[in-house]
């Protein structure tokens, strides 16, 4: 069931405080993942604090500050976290619609974050419902984190571009043969890569897990599996453009491959 959110900035004490009590529980974390110092000095800076309310009560945070690539300026989400009993209900997509909103009321016309490529439901939500693109891939990006999510294995992460202009829902990626993937699931719920990598301006496909196994040496094994087969892939220009509920993400080769000499390192 899809519920009536209002997103609006965070501004008092008591509704930041409520705030980074919010992230702290969605996360499980020892150590609030965004203290309330610094989410008080983020809202009176300008930076984007945002919360969603489903009949008055706080049910999801954002926070983003303004940042620069290349190609100019854009919003970096930090994080959104949205609490276990309004989740699937529509409030995330709410939220993520308020950033956009405020973006564009400011000039702002890009939306960048990273996310756990390990995490499929995120994959499929921030691609195919959002339709923003993976662009790089960040071995360890955090180090050592000691919350729920992230205790005792790296955090990777894949860097992600939101074109708000054109934002819109993105790529479902269509059936695939069971032998095409380049990465795909084994029968003992390990990673297996396929022996021979994809052609010059071939479309990979890569199969993961519903969600990270309950073994950590396990979720290690993904963890480095995903590492290898996706940071090259995006290095070289590929970018993340398709994830589906079955676990196919797709990523798309460039129009113009990079010569050697220009890919980043």
């Amino acid at each position: 069931m899809v519920v009536n959110t209002e997103v609006r900035e965070l501004t008092g004490v008591e509704e930041l405080l409520a705030a980074t009590d919010l992230i702290t529980e969605v996360w499980q974390a020892e150590i609030p993942p965004v203290p309330f110092p610094f989410m008080r000095a983020l809202s009176q800076a300008g930076a984007q604090v945002l919360g969603g309310f489903v009949d008055g009560r706080l049910a999801g945070v954002a926070v983003g500050f303004l940042g620069s690539d290349p190609d100019g300026t854009l919003l970096h989400s930090h994080v959104v976290g949205v609490r276990e009993e309004w989740r699937s209900a529509g409030v995330g997509r709410a939220i993520k619609l308020g950033q956009r909103d405020w973006c564009l009321e400011r000039g702002i016309k890009r939306m960048a974050w990273t996310f756990d490529p390990l995490r499929r439901a995120n994959a499929c939500f921030n691609l195919a419902g959002l339709g923003a693109m993976g662009v790089s891939y960040h071995a360890d990006f955090y180090g050592r984190m000691n919350d729920a999510f992230n205790r005792g294995i790296p955090t990777d992460r894949v860097l992600v571009h939101w074109d708000l202009a054109a934002a819109g829902p993105g790529r479902s990626p269509a059936p695939a043969p069971p032998d095409s993937p380049l990465l795909d699931i084994g029968e003992a719920g390990g990673p297996v890569r396929r022996a021979v990598g994809p052609l010059p301006g071939e479309e990979v496909r890569l199969r993961v897990p519903a969600l990270p196994p309950d073994d950590v040496s396990l979720v290690l094994d993904w963890r480095l599996a995903l590492r290898e087969a996706m940071q090259p892939l995006l290095r070289s220009g590929y970018r993340w453009t398709g994830a589906d509920r079955n676990g196919t993400y797709v990523l798309t080769a460039p129009l113009d491959p990079l010569p050697s000499t220009q890919r980043s390192r």
